[in-house]
């Protein structure tokens, strides 16, 4: 099972690139083919640039729950979540 973890990244486009990345590399050990990790992180690259509107450091969390990879943002008062489901474990 792969754990989950935390991490943030400043708002500002130059660090703000980070998450996405993270993201699909994450979906990827998650399990989730890579056309799922692209769109994952085509997911998290458009929410972390709205909630970058905020400025202030975007918090994301990564977990797997119920069979589903969640991505969790918030910054400030405002938050996003990103959900892609699993494949089911053989």
């Amino acid at each position: 099972m792969l754990s989950p973890f935390e991490m943030s990244v400043p708002s500002d486009a130059r660090y703000r690139v980070l998450a996405p990345e993270v993201a699909a590399k994450y979906a990827v050990l998650a399990g989730c083919s890579e056309e799922d990790a692209k769109s994952v992180q085509a997911d998290v690259e458009r929410a972390a640039a709205d909630l970058a509107a905020g400025g202030g450091e975007i918090a994301m969390v990564f977990g797997i729950d119920a069979g589903e990879l969640q991505v969790r943002l918030n910054c400030g008062m405002q938050s996003a979540t990103v959900r892609r489901s699993l494949p089911a474990a053989k």
